[in-house]
C-alpha cells in the first residue's frame, strides 16, 4: 500500500527542523501548504497504517507515507507549538495547576489512543514528545515506539522507551498495555512540577497520591485507564 513515492514527491522540502532526526518542512507544490516530512527507522508499519486511516484528534494527521529500503517516509500535518521539554527548559517548571490541566487533556488523547481496535500504547510519554499550542491544547506526538496491543504476548518482544519515563515492563518485566502509559504520565506531572530536582517540594496530598498509583510496579495496581485518570485528577 505504501511502496511507492509517488505521493511525497507532491511535497518539496523547504527547511529542516531537525537534520539529526531526519524531520524537515515540506511544502505541497499545490496547495502550498506547510507539513512536516520524517523519515524513520525505528516504526510499527501496522500503528501508521492505522493512523492513516483512523485519525485521532489532537495528534498530527498523516497525508502520505512511503516505505522503503526499512525506512518509513512520513508526511504529516505540522502544528506550531512548544514541547513540554521546551517550556521547562525556558520557563522553570510549570505550577501544579498546570501541570494536572495539561495532564487531563493528555488523558483525553490516551482515551481516544487506547480506544483504537485494536489498542495503540503510545509507549513514550515524555515532555518532548507533548505539544502546547498557543490556544492552549496538547499535542502528542512522535508514535515512532508506539505499538498495537496484542494482549497474548507475555512480555515485549522489543525493548524501547526513555528512561525515566519508560514503564518497567517496557525493559523486559512484561507485556506493555495501556497502563504503561498510564506510568509515563505519572512521571511527566513529576517532571513538570519538578519532584525530582527540588526534594523541598511541596505538593498536595491527593495529587502525590495519584502520581504514587500511576507508578505501582505493576501495572495491575495502576488506574485500569486513561479515562480513570483523568476522572481523579479532574477532582483535584
Amino acid at each position: 500500500m505504501f511502496d511507492s513515492s509517488l505521493p511525497i514527491s507532491f511535497y518539496k522540502e523547504i527547511a529542516p527542523l531537525s537534520e539529526e532526526h531526519r524531520i524537515y518542512f515540506v511544502q505541497h507544490i499545490e496547495t502550498r501548504k506547510v507539513y512536516l516530512k520524517k523519515t524513520l527507522s525505528v516504526y510499527n508499519l501496522d500503528v501508521y497504517e492505522q493512523l492513516f486511516k483512523h485519525h485521532i484528534k489532537n495528534i498530527p494527521r498523516l497525508y502520505a507515507m512511503y516505505q522503503h529500503d526499512g525506512l518509513l517516509t512520513v508526511i504529516e500535518e505540522y502544528i506550531p507549538g512548544d514541547t513540554l521539554q521546551e517550556v521547562i527548559d525556558l520557563c522553570g517548571f510549570v505550577s501544579e495547576a498546570d501541570a494536572i490541566s495539561y495532564a487531563i487533556k493528555l488523558c483525553d488523547i490516551l482515551v481516544d489512543l487506547h480506544s483504537q481496535q485494536p489498542t495503540i500504547i503510545h509507549r513514550d510519554i515524555k515532555p518532548s514528545n507533548v505539544i502546547l499550542t498557543e490556544d492552549e491544547r496538547i499535542i502528542l506526538i512522535d508514535l515512532n515506539a508506539a505499538r498495537q496491543c496484542i494482549n497474548e504476548k507475555e512480555r515485549d518482544t522489543r525493548l524501547i522507551g526513555t528512561e525515566g519515563y519508560a514503564a518497567p515492563e517496557q525493559f523486559g518485566f512484561g507485556n506493555s498495555s495501556c497502563q504503561t502509559d498510564i506510568y509515563a504520565v505519572g512521571n511527566l506531572i513529576k517532571v513538570l512540577i519538578g519532584i525530582d530536582t527540588d526534594p523541598a517540594l511541596r505538593i498536595s496530598a491527593k495529587l502525590s497520591a495519584i502520581i504514587s498509583k500511576c507508578l505501582e510496579m505493576n501495572p495491575k495496581d495502576r488506574y485500569p485507564s486513561a479515562a480513570h485518570l483523568k476522572a481523579a485528577l479532574e477532582k483535584l
